[in-house]
């Protein structure tokens, strides 16, 4: 079968085209002007005869400059030769398993990549040292490449989180494993379970999320029934301290109690409630000014004072909801949000966790919105932050003395309802040696031109469409934490051992698709081209023929 990749839309392939018009043109103009000439002459057969080859020759060159340009290539209908090289690692049953399924594949060892050409090479497992990625890269006829990676039962096939958060915002960790049996796991910190989810038997897929809640390097654990199976690094950086302005009609002890320990965290309150009609009790805390976040109740949802603070960018916390569904209306119409209760019970209160209840509601999921993991709350994303809690009073927790649950109640709240600071650094975790990194800047001042990493230097690429955005790829050279010598002296970790070093590495020289097929298609059927010497000779042929036939 015949193909081509021939790119119509390129301009210089456009232009080629054009000048094999334009040759065109002038081989018919030619033609007729000689067909003329012979036609005024008292010429015999043989004149005729002789024109008739001055075309076929012209057609000829004409047709061969066209299939030059088009550069066509031939698919045999024969099979590819397909070749099997399989990790150390890979258990011998599974390398028989993957040789069976593979009609006529020849397993070959990586010494013999270079003396064994094949037309695709299947490549099973990961753990291979960086000579056979190199053998590989370096061969003359590279052959198409499939990657069939292979984890052990119990072991991640995929996993990572955020190399750098702030502190209070929320770190993400998210990956796949296969187990054997069910399991839970767990992501801790100095002995305290932070998140956990059980899991069943087979592939899962599994999120875990907890506030960050140091400054600086930070290492976690995360553990599989009890037994630790890997570790977490991140750096955190220091947290921006919020201004919190209380909207409110009545004062409560929730409110009041949640001011308080605001203020004792750092932040900015301004505590604002109105006592009786024209008459309002404000209480400020360390000095609070323009606010960063509204916590007010949903029959404030339309006053002005929300309102200008979602259109600059700030947040809005909505708390206290009476009746949810009427109150999420009212909210919805005033600042065009799409929250959507659903009840769950007829209960006055459904529990959440050990001395903590909510209002039998639930809300609906959106792709638009982000749902808190552990609390009923979620945030809409607008010009601002928009977030809703249907929980009843937490101040009883803390009265009981349970001060830790309460702040962590409060801390992945909040960390949803941060307006966004700058400058945002940001890459995932985790980082291995030799394998490449991207960096993400944004910032309201002009980017970086470079990006300084230990002694090396690395030149930032800004972003077509926001000039204030820019991506730096770099590939760390060793171990351990680096730092990036920036404002807040922010630090990288690079991963001295993981099981998905190996797979990572793979996946950035082989670039497989996540969906990997081992059957045999038209794509695989070995290509045959011109080579480019012929297409030459032949050229020069054709035009020789043109300038000798005159002649004889």
């Amino acid at each position: 079968m015949i193909h081509t990749d021939f790119n119509w839309t390129e301009p210089a392939n456009a232009l080629l085209l054009l000048a094999a018009a334009a040759l065109l043109i002038i081989q018919c103009r030619m033609l007729c002007m000689q067909r003329r000439e012979y036609g005024g002459r008292q010429s015999g057969g043989g004149q005729s005869k002789r024109w008739n080859i001055r075309l076929a020759l012209n057609v000829l060159l004409w047709a061969s400059v066209l299939a030059w340009i088009a550069d066509p290539y031939f698919k045999s209908g024969a099979s590819p030769k397909t070749g099997l090289l399989v990790a150390g690692n890979v258990p011998s049953e599974v390398a028989a398993h993957f040789r069976d399924s593979l009609a006529g594949a020849e397993v070959i060892s990586v010494a013999e990549i270079a003396s064994k050409p094949v037309d695709r090479l299947v490549i099973v497992g990961q753990e291979f040292d960086e000579n056979a990625i190199a053998s590989i890269s370096q061969l003359k006829n590279m052959p198409s490449l499939q990657w069939l990676p292979y984890f052990k039962p119990d072991e991640f096939r995929h996993l990572h989180w955020r190399g750098v958060v702030r502190k209070g915002e929320m770190q993400r960790v998210e990956g796949t494993i296969q187990l054997s049996a069910q399991k839970t796991l767990q992501v801790r910190y100095a002995g305290l379970t932070l998140d956990s989810i059980t899991l069943d038997a087979g592939v899962r897929h599994f999120t875990l999320s907890f506030p960050a809640f140091s400054e600086g390097r930070t290492t976690t654990t995360l553990a599989l029934d009890g037994q630790t199976v890997d570790t977490l690094r991140f750096f955190t950086r220091p947290e921006g301290k919020l201004t919190v302005t209380f909207l409110l009609d009545n004062p409560d002890f929730e409110t009041r109690n949640l001011a308080t320990w605001l203020g004792k965290q750092g932040h900015a309150v301004l505590y604002g409630a109105t006592l009786s009609r024209n008459i309002r009790s404000e209480l400020n805390i360390n000095r609070a000014a323009d606010p960063d976040l509204i916590i007010t109740s949903a029959s404030n949802a339309a006053a002005m004072a929300v309102r200008k603070a979602v259109n600059g960018g700030k947040s809005v916390l909505f708390l206290s909801l009476n009746d949810p569904a009427t109150d999420l209306r009212s909210i919805n119409r005033a600042l065009g949000t799409g929250f959507q209760p659903v009840k769950i019970s007829n209960d006055e209160s459904v529990p959440v966790s050990p001395g903590l209840t909510a209002r039998p509601f639930r809300f609906a999921r959106s792709d638009f919105q982000m749902q808190a993991p552990h609390y009923p709350v979620q945030m809409e994303k607008t010009s601002g932050k928009i977030a809703v809690s249907l929980l009843n009073e937490t101040f009883p927790m803390q009265l009981a003395g349970d001060s830790v649950a309460y702040g962590r109640v409060w801390d992945e709240i909040l960390a949803y309802v941060r307006p966004a600071q700058v400058p945002v650094l940001a890459w995932d975790a985790p980082v291995f040696e030799n394998v490449p990194l991207d960096i993400h800047m944004n910032t309201l001042q002009p980017v970086p031109r470079f990006l300084t990493l230990r002694q090396d230097t690395v030149s930032a690429v800004v972003s077509a469409l926001n000039g204030r955005s820019a991506t730096a790829t770099l590939l760390p050279h060793k171990n351990g934490w680096l730092a990036l010598h920036d404002s807040l002296q922010t630090e990288l970790y690079v991963q001295d051992y993981s099981a998905l070093r190996y797979a990572s590495r793979m996946q950035h020289f082989i670039h497989y698709p996540k969906e990997t097929n081992a059957s045999t298609g038209e794509r695989d059927l070995p290509a045959r081209k011109l080579p480019g010497w012929a297409w030459f000779t032949w050229l020069v042929l054709c035009l020789a023929a043109l300038w000798i036939e005159p002649k004889l």
